[in-house]
């Protein structure tokens, strides 16, 4: 973070350089949730907790956000991988950067169970969306990454047969 000091304030503020603004466990809390969302209208189950370390990694990577965006819902995540597999460099990026983001994950999680987003289910390593949050109006951008999360939350939801 960069600190300005304002001569005409008496503090100095504080001024987030755009890793900061990305890389947050406010918006990874959002976004888990968002994911949470889609995995539950697809199924009304709760999703395994381990999905929630690959929400983050592929909607905040450009070139996986994009994959995302331009994949139909309707074609599923074997579409999205097929996409992703034709750039085998990019496929196996996402797990090095799943470890890079275990900790916001991480982070993020906690505060999305912190603030009632989440509910994590213990005994089965799973959580669920809150039924009801009166989320204020996300920006655009947020909301664009929140509808990649939801995507890949629905698409990450496995049919029981």
């Amino acid at each position: 973070m960069d600190m300005d000091v304002d001569r005409n304030q008496k503090h100095p503020s504080t001024r987030l350089s755009e890793v900061d603004v990305i890389y947050n466990p406010s918006l990874g809390a959002y976004l888990l949730w968002r994911a949470c969302n889609g995995y539950f209208s697809e199924s009304e189950g709760a999703m395994p907790i381990a999905l929630s370390f690959l929400i983050l990694p592929l909607t905040l990577h450009g070139q996986s956000r994009r994959l995302v965006s331009s994949t139909l819902a309707a074609s599923g995540l074997a579409m999205f991988t097929a996409k992703l597999g034709t750039h085998q460099e990019d496929l196996l990026a996402v797990h090095q950067r799943a470890l890079e983001l275990r900790e916001l994950s991480l982070s993020s999680l906690t505060l999305a169970t912190a603030t009632n987003l989440l509910t994590v289910l213990p005994e089965h390593a799973t959580m669920m969306p809150a039924t009801q949050v009166d989320m204020p109006r996300a920006s655009d951008r947020m909301h664009q990454l929140g509808k990649v999360a939801e995507k890949l939350g629905t698409w990450f939801e496995i049919p029981r047969f």
